[in-house]
């Protein structure tokens, strides 16, 4: 048993790399499937994905912990008022318009059934435009440049 002990203290392991690197391959993959569903039409699959990056994105900010009066059970965990306002707003959209989908799917209206299909589709590319910007502003896009081909030869 002493060995365990032992070799576990020696063998502990810690990240060489920046923790920041992780998060930006994963959002990269998160990114691509959602690209990747989008193009298919599968809408399901592609606000799930949205709603995995919005997570990802918000893994340093402060959540909201609600407790009883005496503090001693937790009666509500949140994400801050800031960050879930806009997604609450998208999630009540997606619900909103989900329930015409199936009330068009009822009265089997196929027209109707189209127009809401984009409507849905336009929420959803809202809703990536909005984490996309929202990564901007947490940092985690790369730099945008400009190439100068005139100054290429300057290294500019």
């Amino acid at each position: 048993m002493a060995y365990f002990s032992n070799y576990r203290k020696q063998n502990k392991s810690s990240s060489t790399l920046d923790a920041g690197l992780g998060l930006i391959f994963r959002l990269n993959t998160l990114w691509r499937s959602a690209d990747l569903a989008a193009l298919r039409g599968e809408l399901e699959e592609y606000n799930d994905i949205l709603n995995r990056i919005f997570v990802n994105l918000l893994y340093k900010s402060p959540m909201e912990v609600e407790y009883d009066s005496n503090r001693t059970d937790i009666k509500k965990v949140d994400w801050s008022e800031e960050d879930s306002k806009v997604f609450e707003k998208f999630k009540e959209m997606v619900r909103a318009v989900r329930a015409k989908e199936a009330d068009a799917i009822r009265r089997k209206d196929r027209i109707a059934y189209n127009i809401i299909k984009e409507e849905h589709y336009e929420i959803l590319l809202k809703k990536d435009t909005w984490l996309r910007k929202f990564m901007m502003e947490k940092g985690l896009y790369l730099r945008e440049i400009e190439f100068d081909p005139e100054k290429a030869m300057w290294g500019g």
